[in-house]
Formats: C-alpha cells, structure tokens, sequence
C-alpha cells in the first residue's frame, strides 16, 4: 500500500506543481485496512479514500455500463471484474490507475485505464505459483495487461517483459521514475566500522523467488567450506517460520513442501544453527537498527523487479552484495550504489561472494552515496514527471 499512497501523492503534487487541479483517490478492498491510521498522510494531501469490492460481470454488463456513458469498446471476454463502491463505483473517474495486474477476471473497461505492473517473476520463476501455472494461473493478470490503455513500470527489463512475454504493444508501455522514499527509515546510521557488528543480514519472506534453497546451501558452504566468520540475521515477513525449533510456527505452515524443504537443510547443517538467526519481521525501528550495524546487506532472490532493501541499506550506511539480474543492475546505477554481485542459480560462487564481501564490503562502504545523493531520488522531486507521463496517457 506504501507504493499506491506514493504514486497517488505524485499525482496530487505534480498536478499541483502544474497549476491544474486533479481530484485523486485511492480505492482500497473493504475491510482490509484502517482508513484513518493507514492513511493519514494521504488524506493530508488532499486525497480521498474509497473502500469497494470486486464483482464479476458478464461482457452485457460492461457493455451497458459502457454504453451509458457514451462509450463503445471491444470486449474479448466473456466475465469480467468490476470495482463496486456503492456510489458510482469509479466511472466518474477520467482514468483508472490499477497498482497490480493481479485481477481474477480481466478487467472491466468500464473508463480507460492503466497498469503499474511491478514484474512477471514466473516468467523466469515459473514455480512461484504452486501449479506451476504461467500462462494459466496468470492468465487473468495477462489479459488485464493486454487490454489496458496503457501499463507503467518502473525498470526497463520489467518494461521489456511487458512487451516480450505479455504481449503488449511497445507503444503502450511507459517507464516511470524510480524514486526512493526513506520516511520509514529510523534516525540511525553506522558508517563507523567500530559500530559495525560481526554479521550481515538477509531480508527475505518464504515465495520461492527468494531463492532460499540455493542460499541455505551456499550459506553451509561459507561456513563449512570457506571458514566463513560472520554471523547471519535473517528478517522479514515470517522469516521466523523458516526456523524449525520455532515452536511457534503455525502447523499449517510447516506442512507447505517448500517450508519442509528449507526446515530439512537447517536441521542438516549445525553450522546454519549455530550462526544463523531467524529474526521474522521487525518493526521500522528494529530493522533499521539491524541493518544500519550489519556488514553488509545479502540479496540472494533469483528475481523480481529489484529491491529497495540496498538504497535503505547504503541511507543507513551498509553495503549490499546482490544476485545479478538487470533490476538490481538498474537500482544500482540509478542511485549509483556500489554493489558487488553473483549468480543466484549458483550455490558455490555465492558462498565464495559471501566470503569475499568479509574484506570488500569496507571498500564498498567507503563509495556509497550520502543521505543528500539519495534524496535527490524522493517522490517529491519526481512528482511533475510522473503527472505529465499520466497526462499522456489520459489524454
């Protein structure tokens, strides 16, 4: 939800900054957040928030909705979704912004819409989905793309992915700035190599994109084969459930073959028990904390649209070694971050990448950008930019 209230305070302010006005806002699943502690600072800027549900329709009901509104359109499909808010379930608006494709129909054209689409991981991570169902499971998501008005994206592999696996006409796709917003960054900072302490950190969750296989068996090896010296915490949403002496680990959850598998590599390494820690998720304060002491920050996930985790990092003064794929290249020379990087399908050099990082992670801080470099990137700056791309599109 960060990303959404983001790019909607981007739209208020740049249309502001261009003196015209823009009524925006944020349509969120009823239910499923606190309207007033979730969103204090968009309603600040001026942004209204609207709870509605999905409903499927058949193609009559879009073409009549459609209709009424003066508009024809070609409809492919037979059943559709539709937001549903009780008032005027969003066709007073001049253009849908959707920030996920993850629809279970397609969607309905009820106005002209656009797709932020933050990437398509089981292109090259085809097992995410437990049917290993690219092109059936994600059909929906496809569809939606295919039929949009236009789709967004924030890194130009993730943009070509738009074009070279879901079909969408170049022409449609656009790239939007990546900013960079550190306000859950808690006032900390360890540049001192007194301050640092002897491990680095891992944030992860359990999808299988993590690489968590492949990563266990490269941390034995550092530790095992390469004498590694640095303690590991492990942190983020139910990081903690990978641990198998946790007993507080849901019985549902130690039942997923994939969990079974991590669980079974932990309980055969001593060295991953003795110098490993699942720390779960941690509070911004917490985290901060973790990784602004930390040597360096590991980035092991086979793929996705990059990660945010190594501008937090380098804000907090710590270095990031990170698996080699084009969003983490572009992250890196976009905020121009020194990383060091490895092949995440490659369990040996990761281990050796680990162990190089204990010398080349002081280099690495020595060349990472200041808090002002980086700021240079905040939503604020970007946010005349991001309207004008939407005026395009809109238009």
């Amino acid at each position: 939800m960060r990303v959404t209230k983001t790019i909607a305070r981007m739209i208020r302010a740049g249309s502001s900054q261009a003196g015209e006005s823009c009524r925006v806002r944020i349509g969120v699943l009823s239910g499923k957040y606190d309207l007033v502690a979730d969103f204090t600072d968009a309603v600040e800027d001026g942004i209204d928030i609207v709870e509605f549900d999905w409903l499927e329709v058949p193609a009559e009901t879009v073409e009549a909705a459609n209709a009424n509104q003066g508009r024809r359109v070609t409809l492919p499909f037979d059943a559709y979704q539709m937001p549903i808010d009780g008032l005027k379930n969003f066709a007073d608006s001049d253009l849908w912004l959707i920030v996920s494709d993850r629809t279970l129909k397609p969607l309905a054209p009820i106005r002209p819409y656009a797709i932020f689409a933050t990437d398509y991981i089981q292109r090259y991570v085809p097992e995410i989905f437990e049917a290993n169902a690219s092109g059936g499971y994600d059909l929906p998501f496809l569809q939606s793309v295919r039929e949009a008005n236009a789709v967004i994206t924030t890194t130009p592999q993730t943009a070509e992915d738009v074009v070279s696996y879901v079909g969408v006409p170049r022409s449609r796709v656009s790239l939007a700035p990546m900013d960079f917003d550190p306000t859950s960054i808690a006032e900390t900072r360890s540049s001192s190599n007194k301050l640092k302490k002897d491990y680095f950190v891992w944030p992860t969750n359990t999808t299988k994109h993590k690489n968590h296989l492949r990563a266990l068996d490269a941390i034995r090896e550092y530790y095992d084969d390469l004498n590694g010296t640095l303690g590991l915490k492990v942190v983020g949403p139910f990081s903690d459930y990978m641990d198998p002496e946790n007993a507080d680990t849901p019985e549902w959850f130690q039942k997923i073959p994939y969990i079974q598998d991590i669980q079974k590599k932990i309980r055969l390494s001593p060295s991953i028990r003795d110098n490993v820690h699942f720390l779960g998720e941690l509070s911004d304060a917490a985290y901060s904390t973790a990784v602004a002491r930390a040597r360096f920050l590991w980035h092991p996930t086979i793929y996705d649209n990059g990660t945010f985790a190594v501008a937090e990092a380098a804000w907090l003064g710590t270095p990031s070694l990170s698996s080699d794929y084009p969003q983490m290249r572009y992250i890196g020379e976009r905020f121009s971050i020194p990383m060091e990087f490895f092949n995440a399908k490659n369990s040996k050099q990761m281990a050796f990448a680990l162990k190089n990082m204990e010398t080349k992670a002081d280099r690495l801080r020595g060349s990472l950008p200041n808090r002002e470099a980086l700021s240079q990137h905040s939503w604020q700056r970007y946010a005349a930019e991001y309207w004008a791309m939407l005026k395009g599109i809109a238009a």
